[in-house]
Parts: structure tokens; sequence; C-alpha cells
């Protein structure tokens, strides 16, 4: 099957499934090791914050959502690819490990792009069979894990549908998605709907980038990640301001991951060029202090962005209330999570408080049903 862009339904799932590699993750025999030593490696030992760390960047590959990326691929498990990347081995245990080594107390799972690949009652029945395996994780390990659920994107009406039984039957801690469905970016009309009811509900959304129409034109053979990904997030969060929707929705808390891509470096060039050359067709042209606002109101998880020059961008656009941590287990390997963990720790332009705000505090604001079970 292809679509419009001439995209055969395989290379669709390679290139909007969510996710790209970095790394291979451990093995289930590394992860058990990594929990025997974690008292012994002083790159882990020394964090402060050990053993009370809420990461919020967390994903959850799923066996149900891997046969059915296998049933539509028409590839065995053990072929599958995200991003052309083999994909990394995952359990709960195995993450259980991860957190256990590296004094992480708990993390919220996600999958936002998980049916990605599918429309109308496939993509609801997925999204459900997920959300209730989130909630079966989460009611086993409740001080450990949280979950953002799994929306089926596709149709706004199934949309709102399924968020109000993840939310209220389940009580899941909040949504996610892709910064792009299909192509078409948060903020615009289409999704007012869903918007307005996330709004009205003062919805915590964990947006994540996927990868972008077009960007095997532009890669050069790049894994997507490393650039593409940071640029996705740019351009979602600057079509939810441009738009006015991050104004109009604007009591939804809205998780801009991977430290916003590249929007606190960028920020004040959008709020220099934009009143110049526009905001886009049947747009109203804004200030650039109402620009430097709206992107100001997002939350930032700080996955691969807890150098000195990361953190000094984002500081300049967003106070340390809004940061949080994250690892982006599996998806990077938990070799990536002490050498992060170390960066954050020796930032020397942090108060004491301000890191205990991005290191539990922020987190648990934001995500009240998991701060109820964690204490």
């Amino acid at each position: 099957m292809r679509n419009a862009d001439g995209q055969t339904r395989r290379n669709m799932l390679h290139t909007t499934a969510f996710g790209a590699l970095l790394a291979a993750a451990s093995t289930s025999a590394q992860g058990a090791m990594l929990a025997a030593t974690a008292g012994s490696d002083p790159s882990v030992a020394r964090v402060s914050g050990y053993g009370r760390i809420v990461d919020v960047h967390s994903h959850a590959l799923l066996p149900r959502w891997l046969d059915a990326v296998s049933e539509a691929t028409r590839l065995p498990r053990d072929r599958l690819q995200i991003a052309g990347t083999p994909v990394p081995q995952w359990s709960v245990e195995h993450h259980l490990a991860m957190m256990d080594a590296h004094g992480i107390a708990a993390c919220v799972l996600s999958w936002p792009s998980a049916t990605s690949f599918l429309k109308g009652r496939p993509a609801r029945e997925l999204a459900r069979a997920m959300n209730e395996e989130f909630a079966s994780i989460v009611a086993r390990h409740p001080k450990r894990f949280g979950a953002f659920a799994v929306l089926p994107l596709d149709d706004m009406d199934a949309a709102v549908e399924e968020m109000a039984y993840a939310l209220d039957v389940l009580k899941l801690d909040g949504v996610s998605s892709s910064t792009h469905i299909g192509g078409v970016y948060l903020g615009d009309a289409r999704f007012d709907s869903w918007f307005s009811e996330m709004n009205r509900q003062a919805t915590t959304l964990f947006v994540h980038p996927t990868t972008p129409v077009g960007s095997e034109q532009v890669s050069m053979g790049i894994n997507v990640a490393i650039l593409e990904f940071m640029f996705d997030s740019t351009r979602m969060a600057t079509n939810m301001v441009l738009s006015g929707a991050k104004k109009r929705f604007g009591d939804i808390r809205m998780i801009c991951t991977h430290g916003g891509g590249t929007v606190p470096y960028l920020a004040s060039r959008i709020s220099i060029l934009e009143p110049v050359f526009g905001a886009g067709p049947n747009r109203a042209v804004l200030s650039g202090e109402e620009i430097l606002s709206g992107l100001s109101t997002f939350y930032f998880d700080l996955t691969a962005s807890t150098a000195a020059a990361s953190l000094d961008a984002i500081r300049h656009l967003v106070p340390a209330s809004q940061l949080m941590l994250g690892f982006d287990f599996p998806m990077m390997p938990a070799s990536t999570v002490a050498p992060s963990l170390s960066r954050f720790d020796y930032y020397p332009e942090l108060a004491a408080a301000d890191r205990d705000k991005i290191i539990r505090g922020n987190a648990l604001g934001l995500l009240p049903g998991l701060a109820g079970r964690i204490g």
C-alpha cells in the first residue's frame, strides 16, 4: 500500500512509528548487573538526588505493539526496525534494573506514536490495549512507574473518548502525542476539539518528536534522532505559538522533550524575524514579546540536554520550575544515563532548591497521581 507521497506502508512505519535508536540497549543479563553494581560506580553514586529521581521521558516497547507492527509490515519481530535501526530489548524487569542502577525512583512510560501506522478501529483497539497494559504495569509497580496514554490521533472524536477512559478510568498520568500527525503539526485547527478537552481538564501532554515528512531528502544519512528530532520539536512549539493555540489552550501543561529541541537557542531569532516576515497565511503577526512569552510556557525535559551549553540556553528561556529529567530509555541505552546525570550534577548555575525541583519536584507537581503513589 502506498500513501499520497508514494511511500510504502513498510517505509512509513520506519519513518513515522516514532523513535530512533542511538545504540543497542543492554541485554537482560547486563541490566541485572547494573542493579547489582549500582553502589560501586562513583559516576552514579555521587549524583545528588540519587534514589529520588523522577524520569518523565521513558519508553515501553510492549510486546503487543511489536506484534501489531510485525503484522502490518509482515516482518518477524526479530527483523523489525524503528527509523531503520534494530529495536532494543525491553521488559519491565530490564527497565527496573536500569532504574535501580542509577537511583531513579520512578519513570513515566510512553510510546507517543504507537498508532501512527493504523487508522480507524485498529488504531482505537491498539491504543486501548496499550493503555490497559500501561495501567497494569503501574498497578504492579505503583511507586516505580507512571504512564502517558496512547491516543488514536487519526480521529479526534476517538482520541477524546480514549483520553477520557485513560485518565478517568485507568487513572493514567497524562497523555502523549507526536509533534505532528501525518505531517500536520500540533497547533493546527483540526486538533482543536481534542485540545479544548485537554485544556478543560488542565491535562499534562507529553509531546515527542517523530520523523518529519520528507526528511530522507535532507538527512545526509544521519540518524533522525540526532538532528531531525530536534528540528521537529522546534517546528511543533513554533507552530503552537504562531497559530495562537498555545495561548488559547494555555491550561494544557505541555512537555516539549529533549530540552525543547532547538527552541531555547532559536527563540530570540524567531521573535525578531516573525514580526518582519509574518506568522504564515491567515495568521496574525505577533510581537516579539508575545512570541518569547509563548515559547516560555512549555515545560522541557532534559533528555540529552544536561551539558552546560544546553542548560545555559534553556535557562535563558524558562525557569528551573519548568524543567525535568528524562533519559529516553531504552531508545537511548543505559550507558548514557550516568554521564547525563554527572553533567547535571556538575552544572554550577543551579541553586540546591532548583536542582531538587528538576530532579523530582516539578514532575510530581505535573503528575499528581504519581505524586500520590510515591509520596
